[in-house]
């Protein structure tokens, strides 16, 4: 084992180019780096950090990803703070470009299975959205625009029967909407 080790040091230090520094190879920790504003810096030379970082929070990692020009940018994954009854925690991964969240992202349970997938604009959710219940079955299927539900709106029950059929406009309920049953009205859309 420690042989494998040090042989994937050396050929990490191998293929870097002469003017690189190690941070770039190994992930480094963000609490090391100084954050001015938007910006992470390295905080020996105030400029800004180019490589992979994670995050630790009570022992565990909490966030995984990379910085480009001090901002976040590329895959990440975001670990949920809270533990499950397995004490495990759930996770979403995606990707930011230039410090925003950026296109799809999914959020996973602890146990690896798909919750939530949808996507990111500027760092707010905007467009389709499904999220499921644990037993995959689809559970809520709509549409963010600028981080609110906006649109069609629907929501199952574990076993695929309609629970809630409508629409939203900035996050509120409106027209007719189908509840359990049953026709409920909403202010006009």
């Amino acid at each position: 084992m420690k042989k494998v080790f040090i042989g994937v040091l050396v050929s990490a230090i191998f293929v870097q180019s002469p003017g690189e520094t190690l941070s770039q190879v190994f992930p480094v920790d963000l609490e090391s780096l100084k954050k001015e504003r938007s910006y992470w810096l390295n905080p020996e030379s105030m400029e800004a950090y180019d490589g992979a970082v994670y995050k630790m929070e009570e022992g565990e990692i909490v966030f995984k990803g990379h910085l480009r020009n001090g901002l976040f940018h590329g895959r990440y994954e975001e670990y949920h703070p809270k533990v499950d009854s397995l004490g495990s925690r759930g996770y979403e991964r995606g990707t930011y470009e230039e410090g925003h969240r950026e296109g799809g992202f999914e959020v996973y349970e602890s146990i690896g299975k798909l919750s939530e997938k949808g996507r990111y604009l500027r760092g707010v959710r905007h467009g389709p959205y499904l999220a499921y219940h644990d037993n995959m079955s689809l559970w809520i299927k709509t549409e963010y625009i600028e981080g609110r539900w906006e649109g069609p709106y629907e929501s199952f029950d574990r076993n695929g029967k309609l629970v809630a059929k409508g629409r939203y406009k900035k996050n509120l309920q409106c027209g007719l909407w189908i509840q359990e049953g049953k026709m409920v009205e909403y202010p006009s859309c």
